[in-house]
């Protein structure tokens, strides 16, 4: 597989999708995302990624722009989801979406706004 590299904004355009698809998929209720295995797939493959994104953005400069997110902790759940399959909370997972992932998305849009300066 050929590596490219691509720029810290990329990554961070791509983390705020992820959101957007995670909030887009869970929109209609809970049983959207409990009753549904793609979509329960689907959010959780998106919610892994934005971690990974975040890791490959640089978690020190969103620290830095950002400090009322707990950005590591963000990254790090990608790591939950990718290696405990049996032990994911999906409550857990409703309930960052519906309270964590909307002022991660402002600030991950605030900061894109700030490296596009």
């Amino acid at each position: 597989m050929k590596q490219t590299r691509h720029s810290p904004m990329a990554f961070i355009a791509h983390a705020i999708e992820c959101i957007d698809r995670a909030t887009e998929y869970t929109a209609t209720g809970a049983n959207a995302f409990l009753d549904n295995g793609m979509t329960r797939d689907a959010v959780l493959r998106n919610l892994e990624i934005l971690g990974r994104r975040l890791k490959d953005a640089g978690i020190a400069p969103l620290e830095t722009s950002h400090p009322g997110i707990r950005w590591r902790r963000i990254a790090d759940f990608r790591n939950v989801l990718a290696h405990e399959y049996l032990g994911i909370d999906d409550v857990l997972v409703l309930s960052i979406i519906e309270n964590q992932l909307p002022p991660v998305r402002a600030a991950l849009s605030d900061y894109l706004s700030q490296l596009k300066k």
